[in-house]
């Protein structure tokens, strides 16, 4: 019988066995990394988006709506705009004050650059908001009736909104924030027994379509118009 020497050999079962493991403990890493990255994806999708904008609401803790809050797009400390900080005297209609009583309404442009508001008095006030400088201005004065909703084109260069006169006939007026003209609806119902209410904006600028309700009949159709200047 001959005998060599030299280092044992581990058995075939043994070697299977460590092979299992080191498969199972692979298995487990990339199980882990799968988990952590699904997690991971989870979490950027559920976080909030920071606007690159800055927002801009009725302050929650004063239901009299007696200021607006200006909150930068960083989230830093917000600015308030309190009632008081608005005009007294109408710069459209000399000699004529107001006295504000609440906020209205309020929005801001697609660019984030201005929000447009009203206020509610014995003449509610329609002014336009820097929200880089907080300078106000105004662009329209309702000695009667209130804005129902304001309407911002795309490009932030034009505004549209819905008042209601006195008459109680629903209509529409515009604003060109560059050239500071207010727009007109250059049609006859207007002054005729229809509500005339913004549909939308059509493609060029200006450009809108109207949703015109009969008062009488309750009949509806649409109408594509061009904004114009009012004379």
């Amino acid at each position: 019988m001959i005998i060599t020497s030299g280092p044992e050999q581990p058995s075939g079962r043994f070697l299977d066995s460590e092979t299992d493991t080191l498969i199972r403990a692979g298995r487990h890493t990339r199980s882990t990394i799968a988990l952590l990255l699904v997690g991971d994806l989870l979490l950027a999708c559920s976080a909030p988006p920071l606007s690159a904008y800055p927002s801009v609401q009725l302050t929650p803790d004063r239901p009299d709506r007696q200021a607006m809050l200006v909150i930068p797009s960083d989230r830093t400390t917000p600015s308030q705009l309190p009632l008081q900080s608005l005009p007294t005297e109408s710069t459209l209609a000399p000699g004529l004050s107001y006295h504000p009583q609440r906020f209205e309404l309020v929005r801001v442009s697609p660019d984030g650059r201005y929000a447009i508001f009203s206020a509610a008095g014995h003449h509610n006030l329609i002014g336009l908001l820097d929200l880089e400088t907080m300078a106000i201005q105004e662009i329209d004065l309702l000695t009667e009736g209130d804005v129902v909703a304001f309407h911002w084109a795309a490009d932030g260069r034009t505004l549209a909104y819905d008042y209601l006169p006195a008459n109680g006939y629903r209509r529409v007026k515009g604003y060109d924030i560059e050239s500071g003209e207010d727009l007109v609806v250059p049609r006859a119902e207007r002054n005729s027994a229809t509500h005339v209410t913004f549909e939308s904006w059509g493609p060029r600028p200006h450009e809108i379509i109207l949703r015109i309700t009969d008062r009488g009949s309750n009949e509806r159709r649409t109408e594509t118009v061009m904004l114009i200047p009012r004379r």
